[in-house]
Formats: C-alpha cells, sequence, structure tokens
C-alpha cells in the first residue's frame, strides 16, 4: 500500500496497548521512530503544529468510568525532534482526556475523574484555569469554529454543555438535556451544529448551538452497535462516524445526509482525514491495525499492523 503523500508529511499516533508515541511514513505507515515508555496509560492526542509540539494526555489505568487509578499528567511531544520534552502536571484534576484548541489560542482539555475542563496556555505548557461542570464525569469536547464557545459531553448522565470560553476563563452557558446517554462529540465547520453519537442506539443526534435545541436524530445504516467517534473532516464536508466495538464507520455528507460505509479492524477508535481528504485512517486497539478508506472510492483498502494497539493517530508537516 503506497497512499499519496507530500515528502513534508508525516503521522504520529498514540499506540496505548504499547505505551508509546509513534511517528508513521505517511505512505506506507511503516514506523519512523518511536517514543517509549510512556506513564500508563496515554489517550488520545492533540497536535499543535503551529508550536511544532503535540500533546498526549496520560489517562490511568482504567476505562471510562471505571478508572481507579487516575493519571494527572499530559505529555509533551516535540515534533521536530520526536521526543518527550515533558510533562504537564493536571493536579488537582485527573484523567486527563480529550484536549482541544480553542479559537482563543487556549487548550482546553477534560479531566474525566474530576468532571472539570481545565485551560492549558499552550506557550508555556502550564494549567491556567479550569471550569468545573456539574456532572459525575466530563470526556470529550468540541470547541465552535466560528464562536468563543465549547460544547462537552456528559455521557452517562444524558447531557451537553455550552461553556463560553475567553482568555484564561470560561463559565458554563447552558445545560442541554438529551434523550439518552452519549458517546463522541464534534462541531460542523460549515454549520452552527454539534453531533454526538448516541451510547445506547445506532445513531446520532443534531444540535443547534445557536439556538441550544436538539434538531433531529440520524440513524446509522448498517450498524448493529452504538457509534462512538464522530469526526468531521476539515473542511466540513464529511463525517465520519465509526462503531463502539464494531468494526464499521459511517460517511455523511454536510448535511448530514447517508454517503456509504466501509469495514473497520476489531476494536476501532479514533481517526484522521488526510491533509487532501482523501484517505480516514482509523486505529483499531484490538486488531493492532490502521484501516485505511478510500474516501473517493467509497471502499477500504486494507488494515495496516501498526504498534501493539493504537487509539488515534493524526497528520503534521515536518
Amino acid at each position: 500500500m503506497n497512499l499519496n503523500h507530500t515528502s513534508k508529511q508525516e503521522i504520529i499516533a498514540v499506540d496505548k496497548q504499547g505505551q508509546q508515541v509513534l511517528f508513521l511514513h505517511p505512505g506506507d505507515l511503516s514506523i519512523r521512530a518511536a517514543i517509549t515508555g510512556l506513564p500508563t496509560r496515554p489517550h488520545e492526542l492533540l497536535v499543535l503544529e503551529h508550536l511544532r509540539k503535540a500533546y498526549v494526555p496520560i489517562y490511568g489505568d482504567g476505562i471510562h468510568g471505571d478508572n481507579p487509578h487516575p493519571n494527572h499528567q499530559v505529555a509533551v511531544i516535540d515534533l521536530d525532534s520526536r521526543s518527550l520534552s515533558g510533562f504537564i502536571d493536571t493536579l488537582p484534576y485527573a484523567s486527563p482526556h480529550t484536549g482541544r484548541l480553542g479559537r482563543d489560542g487556549q487548550v482546553y482539555l477534560c479531566c474525566e475523574n474530576s468532571a472539570t475542563v481545565i485551560v492549558i496556555e499552550p506557550n508555556e505548557d502550564k494549567v491556567v484555569g479550569h471550569i468545573e461542570l456539574p456532572s459525575r464525569n466530563v470526556h470529550r469536547l468540541a470547541p465552535l469554529p466560528h464562536a468563543d464557545q465549547l460544547w462537552a459531553e456528559s455521557e452517562e448522565d444524558s447531557q451537553l454543555y455550552a461553556i463560553d470560553v475567553q482568555g484564561k476563563t470560561g463559565e458554563l452557558a447552558a445545560t442541554l438535556p438529551m434523550p439518552g446517554p452519549l458517546n463522541g462529540i464534534d462541531a460542523s465547520p460549515l454549520r452552527p451544529w454539534v453531533v454526538a453519537s448516541s451510547a445506547q442506539s445506532p445513531l446520532f443526534y443534531v444540535v443547534d448551538t445557536e439556538q441550544r435545541q436538539l434538531l433531529r436524530t440520524v440513524e446509522l445504516p448498517g450498524h448493529q452497535r452504538p457509534g462512538q467517534v464522530v469526526r468531521f473532516s476539515p473542511d466540513g464536508r464529511l463525517l465520519a462516524v465509526i462503531g463502539d466495538f464494531e468494526p464499521i464507520v459511517s460517511f455523511f455528507d454536510e448535511d448530514l445526509q447517508y454517503l456509504f460505509s466501509a469495514e473497520l479492524g476489531d476494536k476501532p477508535l479514533d481517526g484522521c482525514f488526510s491533509p487532501a481528504q482523501d484517505y480516514l485512517l482509523v486505529a483499531n486497539e484490538n486488531a493492532a491495525t490502521i484501516s485505511v478508506v478510500d474516501v473517493l472510492n467509497r471502499r477500504t483498502l486494507g488494515h495496516v499492523p501498526v504498534g501493539q494497539g493504537c487509539e488515534i493517530l493524526a497528520y503534521f508537516n515536518r
């Protein structure tokens, strides 16, 4: 397999089971370099290409909702040297998970066990604020592309939270009850919408972020189980919904009309679109593979062995 790429591109992947960060060739997904020996267990990934670094939260040895030994560190990865440059300590907030860059230049990161979103100043790699939420936990969040606001999901509590952010501060603007427990969340780059996958049924919810109300539900054709990760392409013209412990991904257009589904590997987790948005790469933790979906031709090209069980990956330019 030789995927389309430019000479400047590279892929960074978080190998959760191997407790390492991998740097992959964008053409054949072979390993170019590895940062080994990370604490238990690295989850999630945020690439800050403009600062030539990436953040990898160290979640702890458990799973969502059952993480009795939570960690409190975020590994800082130097993209140029492919090395670990240090850690950000999140204490007193524990179980760091999803982090995203806000329009204000700050990083907002969920600390699940503490039901808190912390604010990180990425130029200093330092926690500078926090936003507590009325929840048992907070797992994922999505900043809005066109407003100084982010939305977070509380999975078991069946709620979404709208959080106004500005600089190093933030406050809860609204709580939106949902029809049931939630899994993943993302914001459309083209519409004032947030989508959130149901944790109970094969469907996802579409929320109007301006009116702060549920617009509609969309079924997942071909799925027998709920979806988990929902991810828009960078231009917002595609939405990928990855199955929760089910080897399937479904694609929708910018208006959330169904397009097609493709096969994945055992226990797919998170994925990324290629810079040209002609491929979707999905990490399959149990299979220790990365599935390559040809978006233009609507088919899976193959499943490439990588690491011991990756969770997430992303492109960046060297």
